[in-house]
């Protein structure tokens, strides 16, 4: 498995397992049922807000890794275009020297 997929996975269990457990342990709490729905819309707001940040996180993170991925292949993609020419160019210079050898055979 990729190290990028085992990180987000980690990091996905993690949040799941502290919503779990933050909702068995109210609900385990012996308080009152204001107090109850008031703790339990802290963690959710809580929860929601750190699940916010993760989607922020991850796409600044994707955008950072399109650009570095376009970077690099415009300039592999630029190395192939000179690389052609520079074979062109070698044939090119090449079959001119045949045909000129040739013209001097021929004479």
């Amino acid at each position: 498995m990729p190290k990028e997929n085992t990180g987000n996975g980690i990091l996905l269990g993690t949040l799941i397992g502290t919503a779990v457990g933050a909702a068995a342990g109210l609900l385990l709490a012996p308080k009152s049922g204001a107090e109850l729905r008031e703790d339990i819309s802290n963690k959710v707001q809580t929860l929601s807000s750190k699940t916010q940040e993760l989607a922020s996180t991850v796409g600044s993170k994707t955008k950072e890794l399109v650009a570095d991925v376009k970077e690099e292949v415009t300039g592999l993609a630029d190395h192939a275009k000179e690389s052609n020419q520079n074979i062109k160019d070698s044939l090119a210079s090449s079959t001119d020297e045949i045909k000129e050898q040739l013209k001097s055979s021929a004479n």
